[in-house]
Parts: structure tokens; sequence; C-alpha cells
């Protein structure tokens, strides 16, 4: 690694409870420490404060005050020989004082975007906070030594809308291929079951596509399991609801036979890395999904999935699988392939690495 620069400290928002913070950075801590790098990570919000917010939808103010003070303490005492990895963003809700006290200090700082967190300021319905915030991400991308890694293409787009000659680097987040394969319940449920994975706030999703689901579940006696959903209310669907356990995550999802993400067609379902459709893959599971943002990159349609506009595309689709066990194996082992090659953790690790250890 560059002399100069002999450490690495991640910034994020929660910690391991996070998908975004296990998958993107803590999976890769082992290989960093072997080549030679110091690697912390540095959360905003504790385990405590993660349950309450993602899966009770509660908020202390009080403890978000105490962690955005203890927050700043760190920027202002850290050392200028680290290379700065930001989750999104420092402060969520306060302007880009942080990035830019790290920018002034020649800190060099890499902003991870694996959402399209840039639009949230600019669609604010409080004209109080837009004024303030709407040009945060803009002044963010246009500090100097800032590199961008972008989980998909529509960010890395966005991002240089901002700043035509920012540094960028395109990582999905990735699952350890080696894992999910040693971990894949072979022993599928009696019943067809069609699983979705997410959190109680990306739950919403599942309306999108309600009418199918009905139509399956009722006409077809499809089951239905939703993990880390949370208590969700679907009028006229049955279905199994599991909390998320990381230690179980896995083989719920692969007893089940077929995965779904649909997803609404607006400008922060592109910025979404399909992280859903990358751990139903590698559990060897074929996918339906949406044809939005990196959806129609990891599905190749017809080849390890689908990808459906209208409710009768989703029916059609899921019912095809089912019907045709010749089609399904095929799916399965290409939809394997496809995770193997280019969204494992084995597929892009020499390239973050050496990404991380160039910086200078």
């Amino acid at each position: 690694m560059n002399s100069k620069y002999n450490s690495v400290i991640f910034f994020t928002r929660y910690n391991e409870q996070s998908a975004s913070v296990r998958y993107r950075y803590i999976q890769y801590f082992n290989d960093l420490k072997e080549n030679g790098v110091n690697v912390e990570l540095s959360y905003l919000f504790d385990e405590k404060f993660f349950k309450n917010k993602i899966l009770l939808n509660k908020i202390n103010f009080l403890l978000i005050l105490i962690s955005y003070i203890r927050r700043f303490l760190k920027i202002i005492f850290l050392n200028k020989k680290t290379i700065i990895v930001i989750h999104l963003e420092l402060f969520p809700y306060l302007p880009s004082i942080g990035e830019k006290i790290l920018s002034f200090k020649n800190n060099k700082i890499i902003v991870d975007l694996d959402d399209a967190i840039f639009h949230q300021y600019t669609s604010l319905n409080s004209k109080f906070l837009k004024f303030f915030l709407s040009s945060k991400f803009k002044k963010i991308f246009n500090l100097k030594n800032i590199t961008i890694f972008s989980g998909n293409k529509y960010n890395q787009k966005e991002v240089l809308k901002m700043n035509p000659n920012i540094k960028t680097e395109i990582f999905p987040t990735v699952v350890n291929i080696n894992n999910y394969e040693r971990r894949t319940n072979t022993n599928k449920s009696k019943h067809f079951t069609i699983v979705w994975i997410g959190s109680p706030s990306t739950s919403i999703y599942l309306k999108v596509i309600i009418d199918a689901l009905k139509i399956l579940n009722k006409e077809y006696e499809i089951r239905l399991r939703f993990i880390g959903s949370g208590h969700i209310e679907l009028e006229g669907l049955q279905f199994e609801s599991y909390m998320w356990n990381e230690e179980t995550e896995i083989e719920l999802i692969s007893e089940c036979h077929i995965g779904i993400m649909p997803l609404m067609n607006d400008d922060w379902s592109k910025g979404k890395c399909g992280f859903k459709l990358i751990q139903y893959m590698a559990c060897k599971i074929p996918s339906v999904a949406s044809p939005v943002g990196v959806n129609q990159e990891i599905i190749d349609h017809g080849i390890n999935g689908f990808l459906a506009n209208e409710n009768r595309d989703w029916i059609q689709y899921i019912l095809k699988l089912k019907n045709d066990q010749q089609l399904y194996k095929e799916f399965s082992e290409s939809a394997f392939e496809k995770i193997s090659k280019h969204y494992s953790f084995q597929s892009q690790r020499k390239r973050f690495i050496s990404t991380i250890k160039s910086i200078n």
C-alpha cells in the first residue's frame, strides 16, 4: 500500500447488522489485513438503534445527537494518513460539513453508493430542508481527494452528471459463493413457494404485484414466504413471515423455489443494487423481477430468470417455472453461474483490494 496511507477506516451508518456493511466491507477485511492494510469499522448507530429504526420504525433523537457528536469528534482527531471510506454520507440530514473537514485535512476519501441517496434530498417535502440539503451531494462530489465507488451504472451516471471529472469505480454488492454453496438447503419445501427477503421499509414493493400474488396464492396454491418484512398487512394473502437472521437466511431462501424482486419504476429504485436477486441466484433459485435499474443486468431474461412488467407477466413467468422442471433446472444452474462469475466475493476481491491500495 502507498506508504503515506497505511490504514483504512470505514464510516458506516450501522454496524454488521446491516447487509451493506457485511457484504460491501467486512468480508474484505481479512484480505486487506493480509495485504498490509490496517482496517477499522466506525459505525454511527449501534445495534439497538438499528433494530429500533429498521425493524420497529422507532427513533431515539437523543441517541442520534450523541452519535453525531461522537462521529464529529472522531473526524476532528483522525490521522491524516488514513483512507476514508464513507458509506453514503457521514451525517444524514445535515450539510456536508464532515466530508469538507476530511477533504481539508487531505484525507483520501471514497464515497460508496449502493443506493441513490442523492435523490433523497432533492425530493424532500420540507422546503427548509430541501434548501439546505438538495445540493449536498453535488458539493461532496466536487471536493478534492474524492473517489466514488458505485454499486451500479445508474448511480455512477448520476454522479458524473454532478462532476464529470470525478474518479468512479463500479463495485456490486457481492456474496461469498462458497458460503452459499455450503449452506444452501437442497431439500425444497413440499409446496411450491415464492420467497422475498428485505426489510419493513422495502416491503412496500410487494404491493406493486399484490394482484398477481393473490391469484398465485389462491388459485394455484403457491405459498409465499417473506423474510425480514416485519409486520406487514397484505389483505387477501396468506404467507409465512420470518424475522431476518444472518444464521438462517440462506437456508430459508434456498428451501423455496422462486425469488421475487418487484420495484416501482422511479429514480430511487433505479439506484438499488439488486442484492435480493444476488442472494436468490446464489442459492440456485431462479428469479422474477421488475425490469428496473440493475435488475436488467443481473437477470438475463429467459436464461436465468424473467423480467416482468404487468401482473399477468408475473403470473405467466412464475407458472412457467413451476410447470417446466427442465427449464427450472436450467435456470437454476445459469443463475448460480452468473453470480459466481460476476457478483461473488471471489470474482471481485482482487480488484477491490488493488483499488484500495492504489489510492494515493
